[in-house]
């Protein structure tokens, strides 16, 4: 193995050589390999792997809009297609916990911009896939990423010459143009959760994050898009991110897994080309809950992401977060002053803890 590297590494450019040569594991599928550029993640193994040409694919370029889930723009590539699925490998000795999807999506994004792609469709709650695409020596690569908590998938087409124009759309009567905000947001006193926000100093978002863990569930992508969209009417409002667990199990591990939920939102936010330093991220654990532990209920309350001014912001009408919080329900807005039941859980989930 180590003079065919040497050989083809004299003889060939570097992918070829890697392409032919390079099994990262013997667990793998045979006459399989990882594609150049995009590593997998440690501790998972290829379980399936299909190159075929002529092969055609249709790469999404954008995400579905809030108001028509099926309008998608595409982009259609023909050429040398590659079709690599990954599954983590849990019988392995004493395998890793398997990473987070956060974790994952930060792991292929950063390989691909080391190897100069663009992201032509990033991924979301709710929609997670992304789209990377390159042009290198005359090819046009492009690359469909499915990341899940265990299985990856990557799909990629080699086509030689320049990408072909945007978008793929079956021939319809153009549809009216209507602008577009997940859900309708207006500025200043007439919003209730900015009002509610700059009169309490605090509220608790609806979101649901899976047991133990903190990737958040796809439902919660309209209030992730309600945030971005009052932080952009407010273009000068500084949050801080609480996150927050009830007493159950290790406090250290409860502190950690409320800072990696509160980083798991603040970067939702800063996805949607929020200021990084807007938003700040804080793991509190349990230490300040606002329910009985001792109870089912109150543990459950206790789990949550708070959105909070920070005390030293100037922002007018913030005032100090301490007293009662009169509940405030959001509607489709997803946004209360008091914890409701499941916030920061799947309501159907019966799991204790965290």
């Amino acid at each position: 193995m180590r003079q065919c590297v040497k050989w083809l590494r004299i003889m060939m450019p570097a992918w070829i050589c890697a392409a032919l040569c390079l099994r990262a594991d013997p667990g793998d599928v045979e006459n399989s390999h990882d594609y150049p550029s995009f590593p997998r993640m440690p501790g998972y193994l290829i379980t399936d792997f299909t190159e075929d040409s002529p092969a055609d694919f249709d790469f999404p370029i954008s995400r579905p809009l809030p108001d028509d889930a099926d309008h998608i723009e595409m982009i259609h590539v023909i050429g040398h297609r590659y079709a690599i699925r990954y599954e983590f490998n849990s019988s392995q000795p004493h395998p890793p916990p398997a990473p987070t999807l956060l974790e994952t999506q930060e792991h292929y994004e950063k390989a691909a911009a080391a190897a100069g792609f663009t992201a032509e469709k990033t991924g979301a709650v709710g929609d997670v896939t992304e789209t990377f695409h390159a042009n290198k020596g005359g090819r046009d690569i492009w690359v469909y990423f499915e990341p899940s908590i265990r299985v990856n998938a990557l799909t990629i087409v080699e086509a030689k010459g320049k990408a072909p124009a945007p978008p793929l759309v079956a021939a319809a009567a153009p549809a009216p143009s209507v602008p577009v905000v997940s859900p309708p947001l207006v500025r200043g006193k007439e919003d209730p959760f900015y009002t509610a926000l700059m009169t309490k100093g605090r509220v608790v978002l609806s979101v649901a994050f899976l047991p133990g863990k903190p990737d958040l569930d796809a439902d919660s992508q309209p209030v992730i898009d309600r945030v971005v969209a009052m932080m952009k009417a407010h273009p000068d409002l500084m949050i801080e991110i609480d996150g927050h667990t009830d007493d159950t199990g290790d406090a250290a591990e409860n502190r950690q897994l409320s800072e990696n939920r509160a980083r798991t939102v603040r970067a939702m936010i800063v996805a949607e080309h929020i200021a990084k330093t807007r938003l700040t991220a804080v793991g509190l654990g349990g230490s300040k809950p606002i329910a009985d532990n001792e109870t089912a209920e109150g543990r459950e309350k206790n789990r949550r992401i708070e959105l909070v001014i920070p005390q030293n912001s100037s922002t007018d009408d913030a005032n100090s977060s301490s007293g009662s919080m009169d509940t405030f329900e959001g509607g489709e807005a997803g946004f209360h002053s008091t914890a409701p039941d499941g916030v920061n859980y799947y309501p159907s989930r019966s799991t204790p803890g965290h």
